[in-house]
């Protein structure tokens, strides 16, 4: 099974960024994944994002803290194939983890970290609990989180029980792809797709504002040149063979 996962979809240079590209090369992979909880102008995703993540090629949208930021979220966690994460307490919408087949079966689960994020109920046993009741060929958890520790300590506690775990949320990508010593696949960060001509793809000006004067800004997406960061794997007879990132960008 070859599998893409593109990172943290921000904002119409996203967008553009997996609709110009994807198509051309969708049929390398059985099945691709995407983070779009900044989809919708920067946060949140709305029907129309998720449309053209849908029409570009995408199998499955994870969301993450921006998650219930448009209304129309709650309409596509209960029909279509959109994660939230995990470990909301319970009766909240939607699912945190999703089935997916491609001549093999694989799991995916999303976990949203605690170290300066929303206090969310306790990813560790979150998934503890979901991996005893679920069973998969494979199985690939996303962390968002801000903290590459948490990260990093959730990836070695799942080692050896979990196909990959892969990070989101910091809009960064890191040079860090790697398999852990009992054989599970790893990235702290995958990256954001978007423009990098920009603050974590909001736009430059306001966000030093924010910086120079300490006080709140209006949001605003940047515009400009896209990039989409996604990483690579290769999952076969049952086992992790092989993480790489990808990038491409907009000419």
């Amino acid at each position: 099974m070859r599998l893409l996962f593109i990172g943290d979809v921000m904002a119409e240079p996203g967008l553009r960024a997996v609709s110009l590209h994807l198509p051309d090369i969708r049929d390398r992979y059985d099945l691709v994944i995407a983070n779009g909880e900044n989809a919708a102008k920067g946060k949140g995703l709305d029907k129309r994002s998720y449309r053209l993540l849908r029409e570009a090629g995408v199998d499955l949208i994870s969301l993450g803290n921006h998650a219930w930021d448009h209304k129309e979220v709650y309409e596509l966690l209960e029909k279509e194939p959109v994660v939230r994460a995990l470990n909301y307490p319970p009766g909240t919408p939607g699912k945190g983890f999703w089935r997916l087949e491609a001549g093999e079966s694989l799991l995916f689960v999303q976990v949203m970290g605690r170290i300066f994020m929303d206090p969310l109920d306790d990813p560790f046993r979150a998934l503890d609990a979901l991996l005893e009741r679920e069973k998969a060929d494979y199985v690939l958890v996303e962390v968002h989180a801000e903290a590459t520790s948490e990260k990093m300590a959730l990836a070695h506690y799942l080692d050896g029980r979990v196909s990959a775990v892969l990070g989101t949320h910091t809009h960064v990508p890191t040079l860090d792809a790697t398999r852990l010593p009992k054989g599970t696949l790893y990235q702290t960060d995958v990256g954001m797709t978007g423009t990098y001509q920009s603050i974590i793809g909001g736009e430059i000006e306001t966000f030093l504002a924010r910086f120079l004067t300490g006080r709140p800004q209006p949001f605003r997406a940047a515009e400009g040149k896209a990039r989409l960061h996604a990483t690579e794997l290769v999952l076969e007879g049952g086992r992790p063979i092989s993480i790489s990132p990808y990038v491409w960008e907009e000419p």
